[in-house]
């Protein structure tokens, strides 16, 4: 009997790793740009979201406007002064602060108020 000798390939281990890494990195770097698409994506939906709030945000905010206007005009005080809505009391002469300019000739070591205008630099 004669016995067969098995022939075996020789497999170059530095190629097969060179390839492995290349294609591990290629494999990585396009789901990388996926990932980067996608989140792109969303981020854009979420801004847009975001835009169109503050749109209606700022609308709301001159409604919210117009009404505190008509609602604090003189007229609109007055008619709910008199639909007995507001109620107002006098002032006690006791708490009314009165600041009246000094009279009299002041000397001329006296502290004045004054109103410089600043000259154009």
């Amino acid at each position: 009997m004669q016995r067969q000798r098995k022939q075996f390939n020789a497999i170059n281990a530095a190629s097969l790793a060179r390839w492995i890494v290349l294609t591990a990195f290629l494999a990585g770097t396009g789901l990388m740009y996926v990932y980067c698409s996608v989140q792109l994506y969303h981020l854009g939906d979420r801004k847009k979201a975001l835009e169109t709030e503050i749109v209606n945000m700022r609308a709301q905010n001159e409604v919210a406007n117009g009404q505190i206007a008509a609602l604090t005009s003189r007229s609109a005080l007055q008619r709910r002064l008199k639909e007995g809505y507001l109620k107002m009391i006098p002032i006690a002469e006791q708490s009314i602060v009165r600041l009246n300019a000094p009279t009299g000739t002041l000397g001329e070591d006296a502290v004045q108020p004054v109103s410089n205008q600043r000259a154009g630099r």
